[in-house]
């Protein structure tokens, strides 16, 4: 979190409340005086078309073709798709954005905020091999092409991309000299070296509260934690971080990881894979996706844990 009351003294700022977050946007020098408009247009068609909980949008879509039926979608749609599938296959499997009936077998099947969770019914949904896509995507024809059954789901990276999307918006259209993007705690900032930033890491079980912070002048910075997105299922506690390769909620001894490099959506599926691995296999995994991070990391007794690079 950063400290808005100050940032808003020399910012031109939107705070909008979309995608069950609050964002948070701010910059300096916009050569376009309309992008707040631009910018909040963008954010709900987002939320608009990308949910898994709507049945009239591009995803929903795109999920309900049968074999061999093909749609086209919107260029920022594929983008995020293939995106999407990449990490998959750089981490092996360990994120999938195919994890939708994995997420409402285990409970996940409304937006939050909710407490209880639907029961399980049947037997738990098969998940892919690494090689096998449920999808074709073709980038030039902006087309997605169902292969084999499956669902996609979003979630954090499309919220990610959000974020980046913006940012790079901001910068190359908008001609920003310095801004922040913030969307629930995936944050870019930039400068143009007349600012740095001060980046705070919210405790996991007090969001008021920052357990460190980092001064940044132009990077990414990602924060996933298996407290607040968690809920009951009869008698066991599930959360929404899916292990891509056994189709579970992953069981781990961390409870909150923040990955910080110079891409949102690459700080996005670093964070998660946190909570995939631990020791030279996580670091080899986040290599894989960007070789230029630092990652802090807390467990479940309150230890912090930090490092960078390939040395975990």
């Amino acid at each position: 979190m950063i400290d808005k009351r100050e940032e808003r003294k020399e910012l031109d700022c939107l705070t909008i409340q979309i995608m069950n977050t609050d964002f948070y946007i701010a910059v300096t020098d916009c050569l376009q005086k309309n992008w707040k408009d631009v910018i909040s247009g963008w954010l709900h068609y987002v939320e608009k078309e990308w949910s898994r909980f709507r049945t009239d949008n591009e995803l929903a879509r795109i999920n309900q073709l049968k074999t061999g039926e093909k749609v086209i979608v919107s260029p920022p749609l594929i983008d995020v798709l293939l995106h999407a599938e990449s990490y998959r296959q750089k981490s092996g499997g360990f994120f999938s954005p195919y994890l939708l009936p994995q997420l409402q077998f285990h409970g996940y099947a409304h937006s939050f905020p909710f407490r209880l969770g639907k029961p399980e019914t049947g037997k738990p949904p098969a998940v892919f091999d690494v090689q096998i896509s449920p999808f074709r995507f073709n980038r030039k024809a902006s087309t997605v092409e169902r292969a084999a059954p499956g669902q996609i789901d979003l979630g954090g990276i499309g919220k990610g991309y959000a974020v980046q999307a913006t940012a790079n918006w901001l910068k190359n259209i908008g001609g920003a000299k310095t801004g922040i993007v913030d969307g629930g705690g995936d944050i870019i900032v930039w400068s143009d070296g007349s600012k740095t930033w001060t980046i705070g890491v919210a405790n996991p079980h007090d969001t008021d509260l920052d357990i460190t912070q980092y001064r940044i002048q132009n990077g990414s910075l990602a924060t996933s934690n298996i407290i607040y997105r968690s809920w009951m299922q009869g008698n066991e506690k599930k959360h929404h971080l899916i292990n891509g390769k056994t189709g579970q909620p992953v069981g781990t001894t961390i409870i909150q990881a923040t990955a910080i490099t110079d891409n949102c959506l690459d700080a996005e599926v670093m964070a998660k894979l946190c909570f995939m691995e631990k020791g030279q296999t996580l670091a080899s995994l986040l290599t894989a996706i960007n070789p230029n991070y630092t990652i802090l990391l807390v467990n479940e007794n309150g230890n912090m844990i930090h490092s960078s690079g390939g040395a975990l």
